[in-house]
């Protein structure tokens, strides 16, 4: 059995790095995975960093650091996950494969935008569905299939997202 274990601990919304931060001042080993994310407000975009697993983080305990009532009280902190009194520790290998998935900033990367058939801005046509015929604009990928598209219809403009396979060029 290893000498330390990985333990998610579920925290306050929005407060994992004020949970991290007291968990460390208190001596524990602590894991915060984070994540570029892609914010959108006011008509601006930008890129901060946010928890990869908002409401989680996880802490590298040995059998006598399981102090699970410090833990659960630190400023920050709802409780670990635990099913009854049986605490789950985390395979070393999940916690491994996240670590390696950082980048030199520290944040993880997972594979890049999909790629997409279109380019923003560009028209495109509905071929199928209640949608069929109907033009738009491309704005985004939206998952591997699926595009986010702004549809004129009925005087109106709305964002539809539509798998790729029925979305053609505008362009004849």
């Amino acid at each position: 059995m290893p000498d330390k274990q990985w333990f998610a601990i579920r925290v306050k919304p929005r407060q994992e790095s004020l949970a991290a931060a007291n968990l460390e001042r208190q001596g524990f080993e602590v894991y915060l995975p984070m994540i570029n994310t892609r914010i959108s407000h006011a008509g601006k975009v930008s890129w901060q960093p946010r928890p990869f697993f908002a409401g989680y983080l996880f802490v590298h305990l040995s059998i006598d650091e399981q102090r699970w009532t410090t833990i659960r009280s630190t400023v920050g902190v709802l409780a670990p996950v635990a099913f009854g009194t049986f605490y789950p520790p985390l395979s070393d290998q999940v916690i491994a494969l996240l670590q390696a998935r950082h980048d030199e900033n520290g944040l993880i990367t997972i594979s890049s935008t999909p790629e997409s058939p279109f380019r923003a801005g560009e028209k495109v046509r509905m071929l199928d569905g209640a949608m069929k015929g109907l033009e738009g604009v491309f704005i985004e990928m939206r998952g591997q299939d699926r595009a986010l598209i702004l549809l004129d219809w009925m005087k109106k403009s709305m964002r539809v997202v539509a798998n790729t396979a029925v979305l053609a060029s505008g362009r004849r």
